[in-house]
């Protein structure tokens, strides 16, 4: 039997390309967008910055790529679906739970892309802001309803109560997380809604 040929590749590790997208959520999420390294996200990943870069090319392709991904996740776990119940506590209370979790799933990258956006605004708009839209008009569409049947003050704006809201809900993640306040997730969540509610009401 011949010899195998001493220049041949050997086959990559299966899913690659996704441990180095994890490992490099995690490195951003740990040090922050400027101090984070290919090599650190390399080492993360269990494998060496050639594989890194021959998939990604640098650190700003694969903090795009980590972008887009953790934008679609977002997106994906913010689907809040139908089946209201028409209280207006009860149902915000479970488009705030939703964005919560959502929030708690991509807490490190959020953190990171707030971080660094006066330098990066595009790569945060698009984290932080253009994928928050969907969700943002799902809310704004329930309260209209509500606004039809007498149930919401017809002055509101439906858009900006749904960006007030759910600024409130990232604030009180990265205060609990900083250890800078006394609620817990449940008691963020309920008076941050009682409190929005009565403000809204006919």
């Amino acid at each position: 039997m011949s010899a195998a040929h001493p220049h041949k590749k050997l086959p990559e590790a299966p899913g690659t390309r996704q441990r180095l997208m994890e490992a490099a959520r995690a490195e951003f999420g740990d040090k922050g967008i400027e101090a984070a390294t290919t090599r650190g996200i390399a080492d993360r990943a269990g494998c060496n910055e050639v594989t890194l870069f021959r998939h990604f090319e640098s650190k700003l392709k694969l903090l795009g790529a980590v972008v887009q991904e953790t934008s679609e996740e977002f997106l994906a776990l913010c689907e809040c679906g139908g089946g209201f119940s028409g209280d207006l506590v009860e149902d915000l209370t479970r488009f705030a739970r939703v964005y919560n979790a959502s929030l708690e799933r991509c807490e490190g990258m959020a953190r990171a892309m707030i971080g660094v956006s006066r330098r990066r605004p595009t790569l945060a708009k698009e984290l932080i802001g253009d994928v928050l839209d969907p969700f943002h008009r799902s809310i704004a569409g329930y309260l209209e309803e509500h606004q039809q049947g007498g149930r919401v003050r017809a002055d509101l704006d439906t858009m900006a109560f749904a960006e007030v809201l759910t600024s409130a809900l990232m604030g009180g993640l990265l205060r609990r997380s900083s250890g800078l306040s006394t609620l817990d997730r449940d008691g963020w969540i309920r008076e941050t809604v009682e409190i929005f509610v009565r403000g809204i009401g006919v």
